[in-house]
């Protein structure tokens, strides 16, 4: 199982790549538009997962007390 950290990490490295896609001087080739796009929406899954897990964890906390 991918943990809290792990998603962090990936998110991190997704959001260099997106920079590096928009500035690399092919970011107008199709292939290229593609591939950001998948990039950004791979992101966005993966934050959306990082958002839940954390509010599912403060969730668990305050039932705790």
């Amino acid at each position: 199982m991918i943990t809290l950290d792990d998603l962090e990490i990936i998110k991190s490295a997704l959001e260099c790549d997106i920079i590096r896609q928009k500035q690399n001087e092919k970011a107008d080739h199709p292939a290229f538009k593609k591939w950001l796009a998948d990039t950004e929406k791979l992101h966005k899954k993966v934050s959306n997962e990082i958002i839940t897990r954390k509010a599912k964890i403060k969730i668990l906390e305050k039932m705790k007390f």
